[in-house]
């Protein structure tokens, strides 16, 4: 019987290779990359369901400002806060809600003003990657304020279309990757 069912699961995973990337688990937390808001979480560390570190609201944030630094000085590693989307949506996950209340935590805390950078993976016109990066980034800003009630004057948005990757566009994985918005400080 045993050998019947480990034969199934190999047949499901190995002969359907679709199953087993839906399964894939890059950062190795237990939570599959579909499902995983913070996908580069370091080996280690307890994560919650959404597949972040459970002292992600710890309020210390380390961000890159317009000039390449880090914000505040004395960081010296830069914070995965990047919110992840869907293929061809500008429309927040559920997942994503904790990245923003980290983000909005941290913001209650230091007076500055960000700038949100929207961006798509390479899939698509570039007129109408550069229209959804731009949404992308209007719907991080509205979250912020509609919800977490900040003034409309702490961000500016920009919509960058593909022009920056931080993956390889051709894998699935790539592109899942580059559907984001990033926050800069901005002085």
């Amino acid at each position: 019987m045993r050998c019947l069912i480990s034969g199934l699961l190999f047949c499901l995973l190995f002969a359907h290779p679709a199953l087993g990337r839906d399964w894939l688990d890059s950062d190795a937390d237990g939570v599959p990359d579909l499902k995983d808001a913070c996908a580069e979480t370091n080996t280690g560390h307890a994560v919650d369901a959404s597949g972040c570190a459970r002292t992600v609201l710890t309020g210390e944030l380390c961000l890159n400002t317009l000039t390449g630094d880090l914000y505040p000085a004395y960081c010296t590693q830069l914070s995965s806060t990047a919110v992840k989307f869907d293929f061809a949506k500008s429309d927040l996950l559920s997942s994503q809600r904790q990245v923003l209340e980290r983000v909005s935590l941290w913001l209650s805390k230091v007076p500055v003003r960000l700038l949100l950078i929207g961006h798509t993976d390479s899939v698509g016109s570039e007129r109408f990657n550069k229209t959804l990066s731009l949404s992308r980034a209007n719907s991080v800003k509205r979250v912020l304020v509609n919800e977490f009630n900040f003034s409309t004057t702490r961000f500016d948005v920009k919509g960058v279309g593909y022009q920056q990757p931080i993956a390889d566009n051709k894998s699935r994985r790539g592109r899942a990757l580059n559907r984001r918005v990033e926050f800069f400080v901005i002085f």
